[in-house]
């Protein structure tokens, strides 16, 4: 195309245009953007029409000059492929954008480096504070942290309380009695012969990590309804895929034919060991009782639909941001931590009581 027949691009809006436009300076429009009192009602007027008419919008770089904050919170979480997560991270855009801020997602699925630098505030600042769902970083890492470089939040079960760093707080989910919950169901509804799938496949498990605080809580159940934990068969998996559930109800069945129920570590290893058991001509629930954990969109639709431990992730999601937004404004006290409640969603997938 000839330079003479290209279309300029249209540079967007700015103060001084709207100034013009309302006939008035540009530190009266940006006293009507910026909402301060002592504006008179009709040149706010006139200036809010002018706004509408030429589009303007203010600049993000330049309010965050202004006022030191940018409106933004950065979420922080291992990855988006987990229904789990992707779920969560829409419920807390919702959540931010009803309180006027907007979230920048990140992932951690790079692994520990990747979670270090978000410790560390970033490369590049994303915003004025980060809600963050570690995987991998231990806690003698962040006990050795003498303070964060950002508010923080930290969200998850991975964490022990008493190695929080100053400057930040902690939103928790009691995985263990959530899964002892779940455990509980089967057991009492006349199943004996259990296991559990989701063993991580790792020499070096983390002591919080979700694997290893579920698979406490259904040895706690056992115990407490005198079962032998010792003899429940915990059946590791590679990752917490559909597919590695599918392949671990295989593994089980071919070492544990008798078994009559599974407790699975999350919704999608679930999912998979319904898939598993179907492959093997076995009845859920008449032959195997199955409850997953996260109380994913998909649990509702698999066949049969899913018994699932739900964690309340609005209440989450609102205390996280709460605390977060408190730091932003400048609380300064010790690390906080607040556990969001569970429930247990009885469906198909296990026998009616």
């Amino acid at each position: 195309m000839p330079p003479s027949t290209r279309r300029a691009r249209r540079r967007p809006p700015t103060l001084r245009d709207v100034a013009e436009i309302a006939d008035v300076s540009i530190k009266t429009v940006s006293n009507v953007v910026h909402d301060y009192p002592h504006v008179r009602e009709s040149t706010r007027t006139r200036v809010q029409e002018a706004i509408a008419v030429t589009g303007y919008r203010p600049q993000l770089a330049a309010q965050q000059l202004r006022t030191g904050a940018s409106g933004i919170v950065t979420l922080a979480v291992p990855s988006l492929n987990f229904s789990y997560f992707s779920n969560l991270a829409q419920t807390f855009i919702d959540e931010a954008q009803g309180r006027g801020r907007t979230v920048v997602l990140h992932t951690t699925s790079a692994g520990r480096d990747e979670e270090i630098e978000v410790l560390r505030g970033f490369r590049r600042r994303l915003g004025d504070g980060v809600i963050f769902n570690p995987m991998q970083v231990g806690e003698d890492y962040l006990a050795q942290m003498e303070h964060v470089d950002q508010p923080t939040v930290f969200i998850g079960e991975h964490l022990s309380d008493a190695h929080l760093p100053p400057g930040s707080d902690y939103v928790r989910i009691d995985n263990t009695r959530a899964t002892a919950d779940a455990t509980a169901h089967l057991l009492e509804r006349g199943r004996r012969r259990l296991a559990f799938v989701g063993a991580m496949e790792t020499t070096d498990p983390a002591p919080h990590s979700s694997s290893g605080l579920r698979i406490e809580g259904f040895r706690q159940a056992l115990w407490r309804h005198d079962l032998d934990p010792a003899r429940a068969p915990i059946e590791e998996v590679a990752d917490w895929h559909r597919a590695d559930g599918r392949e671990a109800a295989h593994r089980l069945l071919d070492a544990h034919p008798h078994l009559d129920g599974l407790v699975c570590g999350n919704d999608e290893i679930a999912l998979g060991a319904l898939a598993g058991l179907r492959d093997r001509g076995r009845t859920v629930p008449g032959d195997v009782a199955v409850v997953g954990y996260d109380d994913s969109p998909e649990a509702l639709f698999a066949h049969p639909p899913l018994t699932t431990i739900r964690p309340d992730k609005q209440f989450l999601v609102k205390a996280a941001l709460d605390m977060l937004i408190e730091r932003i404004n400048g609380y300064e006290g010790g690390p906080r931590t607040i556990t969001a409640p569970h429930e247990l969603v009885v469906r198909g997938s296990t026998p009616e009581g």
